[in-house]
């Protein structure tokens, strides 16, 4: 966590927190959580809060057995857009 900005820190426990489902958050949570916010500032976003998509993800296990489903964007990398 302490490569990330306070402010991203902040959203790491946070996010980390809602994951743990109450119970006290594990190492492995937060690390997850700290990796996926650093992959959010590698790419580059191009979707808009409310937009819906079709889902295409053949080698992103998290994805598995949705490919085809539909979304709707909930949540946006903040670190994307500045």
């Amino acid at each position: 966590m302490t490569k990330l900005e306070p402010q991203s820190q902040q959203e790491v426990w946070l996010r980390a927190v809602e994951l743990a489902g109450g119970k006290v958050q594990t190492g492995r949570i937060v690390k997850d959580v700290v990796q996926k916010i650093m992959e959010c500032t590698r790419l580059p976003n191009t979707y808009q809060l409310g937009e819906v998509y079709q889902i295409f993800a053949p080698d992103n296990p998290e994805l598995r057995g949705k490919g085809g489903c539909w979304c709707e964007v909930k949540v946006i990398c903040s670190r994307s857009n500045r």
